[in-house]
């Protein structure tokens, strides 16, 4: 969970690495699958852009696979962009289970209703996804750096009036 964001993005350097034991061949993820968050106070989708071969994902997630066969009329990013909207977080608010903690159940998130514009209309939006993302993220940049000038400006001002005042004492 650590390693997503709400952004929809995955933080692929600081994945733990471990083996893994059993008989079952893990369910490894591809590029363009969708990671979901079905538990916890947030439910959200990442999408799969590129990972680590052999990386499996906790049970916090659901994997969501856009089969081969409706790839030239599906984005996943196009997916992944809707399950993150408006429209399906009211959705997975209304459905979701639990008290203390609240979760999605694999059914509830299958019928999470879905619009499918051309496959043209969905770049165009994944597109601006992708700018709106980056300049949230500049922005942010912005504003701690703003942050740490105005902590920086602090110790220098605050810090000397204390050390004139210590100076006037003695």
């Amino acid at each position: 969970m650590r390693d997503t964001n709400t952004y929809g993005e995955i933080h692929s350097n600081d994945l733990v690495t471990t083996e893994l034991t059993g008989r079952k061949q893990p369910d490894w993820l591809q590029q363009g699958d969708i990671l979901f968050v079905a538990k916890g106070a947030k439910h959200f989708a990442a999408y799969v852009k590129q990972l680590p071969e052999q990386t499996v994902c906790s049970p916090h997630f659901f994997i969501v696979r856009v089969r081969s066969e409706c790839s030239a009329t599906v984005l996943p990013e196009f997916i992944s962009w809707q399950l993150n909207q408006i429209p399906a977080q009211r959705y997975f608010k209304a459905t979701a289970e639990g008290s203390m903690y609240v979760s999605i159940r694999r059914q509830v998130l299958e019928e999470t209703p879905i619009t499918l514009p051309t496959i043209e209309k969905q770049a165009q939006l994944v597109a601006l996804h992708a700018c709106a993302v980056k300049e949230q993220k500049t922005l942010q940049k912005l504003i701690t750096n703003r942050q740490q000038q105005l902590d920086a400006i602090a110790l220098d001002v605050l810090g000397n009036a204390k050390l004139d005042k210590q100076a006037g004492a003695k």
